[in-house]
């Protein structure tokens, strides 16, 4: 689901609390992001619980993070909340780096007051895009915060599939569908063959599959080659008649936009 400010994100004021549902979202801890060291996430903690952070400087004058960490909590969104964009706060935490970071230790407060913006370049930036704030967020926290992840597969075309919410329609039938990868496990059938179980997800919803011994050996390597997967598959029903599964015939690389509209444009 799509965050609202403040609400998917672990930010500056309340940045170590557990996950929590807020809405129809589920806040983030801000500490969960990684390459923050054990240091600075007890002085946040222990910080936050003096005070909240009412500003960039403030949180780096009382916590004092190394500047790389400032740069995570920066692409994590975890200042966002202050009011400023995320160029504008890049630049500040250079600045207060500059100025103070070596001049006194977390505890000390300034002799003189924060820096002004008016200091700052005038030099309009880009700003990150979605998508890039997106790849941020998971290579910080191993998933996307602030939206959807199928929202980093565009190209895919997704409208040329079965979706995953209509598979019961078609039970007893073989099915072209296609999601992102979510979760995979690997079994021994009985005759100690390796087989494989994945959750795919669409925009839809997600689905189980397996990958009986045969198909896992012709399609084992497609199945980690590529986040996003299309598969061949039968629709079976659960022995009680609530739900279903699919039984991988084949999978492989996905269709894209471009190939599509190649093939329509050809044809």
């Amino acid at each position: 689901l799509p965050f609202g400010r403040g609400e998917g994100r672990g930010e500056g004021s309340f940045p170590g609390q557990p996950f929590v549902v807020r809405g129809q979202a589920i806040r983030v801890p801000l500490v969960r992001a990684k390459s923050l060291t054990e240091r600075t996430i007890e002085r946040l903690l222990a910080e936050r619980e003096r005070g909240v952070f009412i500003s960039l400087a403030d949180f780096h004058r009382r916590v004092k993070p190394l500047p790389e960490e400032m740069e995570t909590i920066i692409r994590a969104g975890g200042f966002d909340e202050f009011g400023q964009p995320r160029t504008r706060q890049f630049w500040e935490a250079q600045y207060l780096h500059r100025v103070f970071g070596d001049a006194r230790e977390p505890e000390q407060g300034w002799l003189l007051p924060p820096p002004s913006l008016e200091r700052f370049p005038g030099v309009p930036l880009r700003e990150p895009t979605r998508r890039e704030r997106l790849e941020a967020e998971t290579e910080l926290f191993g998933y996307t915060v602030s939206g959807h992840p199928l929202e980093l597969f565009p190209d895919v075309a997704w409208d040329t599939y079965c979706p995953v919410a209509r598979l019961g329609e078609h039970t007893g039938e073989i099915v072209v569908t296609c999601g992102l990868v979510v979760e995979q496990r690997t079994h021994h059938q009985i005759t100690g063959e390796p087989m494989k179980f994945l959750t795919l997800a669409d925009w839809t919803g997600m689905i189980e599959t397996e990958l009986f011994a045969q198909t896992y050996k012709s399609y084992g390597l497609a199945t980690v080659r590529y986040p996003v997967l299309e598969v061949t598959a039968k629709v079976e029903p659960f022995d009680n008649g609530r739900g279903h599964t699919l039984r991988v015939l084949r999978a492989g690389r996905p269709r894209t936009r471009d190939e599509q509209h190649s093939a329509s444009v050809g044809a």
